[in-house]
């Protein structure tokens, strides 16, 4: 009784720490915005205002010009300018005479900080005089005294609530809490960063490991936040190169972008919450007590979950969360409902469609003995949900920007040729199949093959028969588990769909894609036993494989990471025996079963691959003997 009454207290000291904290926080609230793309036509100018009034606090402001990387921009220069002086520029006064609070050119990275008093009122005056079009960008800052105290003191409530969940619960709820603290503790860290445009991360990160801690929250998202919420359509040049579907912007400007980690919450939120269904997943699919609470732990541990998910808050972590939801729903033969949650996932990322074969297939598989036209009206069925709501959600966008709509969602940068025969070494730019070799030197003819079947999407669709057509024909062998094991192989068929989407996307690919792999390699973390048929007796050794190869796939160097994968898909599928259901599929292909070994066939689906007492080569005629 003493023990729940110590725990209760400190929840609720901690409840009473955190409100306080982030009631100060939020009284005097700073801004971070990044002010995205500023467009300068050739021979012209262009100008940029921030304006802001503030209240009593003090305040500290600081700005970062941010050079154009991917045009031209030799002849372009900016002037920051006071009010006082942008006036004396607009009434005839040469830019050059005027007094600027900050001058910079193109290849420069400038940044200005000053402590405004009653308001902000500034002026960005762009030239290009060469006569290509250029972009600028520019991020600023502006926080009073007292916001990272404040925030301090807000998250200490938070951890001290979490220390007494953890101390109250027990089992698997206790190491989700865990887990999750660790990272929360990323994300804590993470804000303190957003104070400039830049993460400092020592140049070793760039020459020689490639993590890909990519700023898209604070180059993107805090202009498409604001933006979105003073009224801008989502796919119009007020989000410029926003190229997601509508649910995501719409879901991370639900809680406002002042302070600026708010758009923040929701990715992070998404994130953590994918645990929880890893572990409902790994329990339903598990014959061992303690194999879901590891597979949780993996993935609330997973390099890509920490740093991609919980730290840099970028865009993959909805669209991962309802795909385990759908699997979950299909797990548990909830059917609409788990297609409708696949279309949710979809309208969060495009990349969800190709969940939506592999969940199909399970659901319509897992009637025992189902006829073919029974399959088909139900892949309709599955299609009209999937495809309904998709297009219910898309219909706004539709009637007010059709053409920007489809364009920004569908064909934007899905991959040029002349691109992928290109050795482009930026961190800005995708990796792709080609990458490697154009990166050692290969032959014109081998590397213009390669682009060419990247962007006709060959890799991909060849990918697609073998995935689902192998999945397609598999047959379960547990007639009372048949659900369980058709979902253990879709997880295993879903961890293969991302790594070839992540090697064979005609774009290219980003590391933190491989978000999307943490859920599946965390549930199916034991090699040895991918089709969960094997008790388990506890954690071993060789169960840390997935999570090392993750790590050793984070840090590498990025024209070459794809060959860790594409071992690591050839280990899975060979261990798992997809290998040899591949090598069976295209052997049916080429040589197509008689009738008698149809017949077997047939008996196989209703009844399994054990014929138990029936020794004797099984004819038509014992079939229907037996089966009678």
């Amino acid at each position: 009784m003493d023990r729940r009454i110590a725990q209760r207290g400190i929840i609720v000291l901690g409840i009473i720490i955190a409100i306080a904290g982030f009631a100060l926080h939020f009284s005097v609230p700073g801004t971070t915005r990044s002010g995205f793309n500023v467009i300068v036509e050739g021979s012209s100018s262009a100008t940029d205002h921030i304006f802001m009034e503030l209240g009593d606090a003090d305040y500290e402001f600081g700005i970062e010009m941010l050079p154009p990387e991917q045009y031209l921009a030799e002849n372009t220069t900016g002037y920051l300018l006071t009010s006082t002086e942008y006036e004396r520029y607009l009434s005839g006064t040469p830019i050059q005479d005027v007094v600027a609070l900050l001058q910079f050119g193109s290849g420069e990275r400038t940044s200005y900080e000053v402590s405004p008093t009653t308001e902000l009122d500034l002026y960005i005056v762009f030239f290009n005089n060469g006569p290509d079009l250029v972009s600028w960008t520019y991020y600023y800052v502006i926080l009073p005294s007292g916001f990272y105290p404040t925030f301090t003191i807000g998250f200490a409530g938070l951890f001290i609530i979490m220390a007494a969940l953890g101390w109250s619960f027990a089992g698997w709820k206790r190491y989700f809490v865990i887990g999750v603290s660790i990272n929360l503790i990323l994300f804590f860290l993470r804000t303190f960063t957003l104070a400039s445009y830049s993460l400092g991360l020592p140049e070793i990160f760039e020459d020689l490991i490639h993590v890909e801690l990519y700023n898209d929250y604070q180059f993107f998202y805090l202009s498409w936040v604001p933006s979105l919420r003073e009224g801008a359509w989502a796919y119009s040049s007020e989000l410029a190169i926003y190229l997601y579907p509508p649910m995501w912007i719409y879901t991370v400007s639900i809680l406002g972008s002042v302070p600026s980690w708010l758009p923040g919450v929701p990715l992070f939120a998404f994130n953590v919450g994918t645990g929880y269904f890893v572990y409902m997943i790994a329990k339903s699919i598990s014959h061992e007590e303690k194999y879901p609470i590891y597979a949780m732990i993996l993935y609330l541990l997973n390099p890509f979950t920490l740093f991609y998910g919980s730290f840099m808050w970028l865009n993959p972590t909805p669209y991962v969360f309802f795909t385990m939801v759908s699997f979950y729903l299909a797990l548990t033969e909830r059917e609409e409902l788990s297609i409708a949650a696949i279309a949710v996932a979809t309208l969060y990322k495009q990349l969800a469609v190709v969940f939506f074969p592999i969940l199909s297939i399970v659901l319509l598989k897992k009637r025992l003995g189902g006829k073919k036209l029974d399959n088909v009206r139900g892949f309709i069925k599955h299609t009209i949900i999937y495809a309904g709501i998709v297009f219910l959600v898309s219909v706004p966008f539709l009637i007010v920007s059709p053409e920007q709509y489809l364009n920004q969602m569908l064909f934007w940068n899905t991959g040029n040729y002349d691109t992928l025969r290109t050795f482009i070494p930026d961190l800005w730019m995708t990796v792709h199949l080609n990458t490697f070799f154009l990166w050692l030197g290969a032959p014109s003819w081998f590397t213009d093959m390669i682009a060419l079947l990247l962007v006709n999407y060959v890799f991909l669709i060849i990918c697609a028969l073998v995935v689902y057509g192998t999945f397609a024909i598999f047959k379960p062998q547990d007639t009372q588990g048949r659900v369980k094991e058709l979902v253990t192989q879709a997880l295993l068929w879903g961890f293969v769909a991302v790594m070839c989407v992540q090697l064979f996307y005609p774009r290219g690919a980003y590391k933190f894609y491989l978000l999307a792999l943490a859920p599946f390699v965390s549930i199916l973390y034991d090699y040895q036993n991918l089709e969960m048929k094997q008790e388990d007796s506890g954690f071993k050794r060789h169960h840390i494989v997935p999570i090392v190869l993750s790590w050793i796939a984070f840090v590498c160097y990025r024209f070459v990471y794809f060959w860790i994968l594409g071992a690591w898909l050839i280990f899975y599928l060979w261990k798992s025996g997809g290998l040899s259901r591949i090598a069976g599929g295209l052997r049916l292909l080429v040589r197509p079963p008689d009738k008698e070994s149809t017949t077997i066939s047939v008996y196989e689906e209703i009844y399994g691959d054990d014929l138990g007492e029936f020794d004797a080569p099984l004819t038509n005629e014992s079939y229907f003997l037996r089966t009678s």
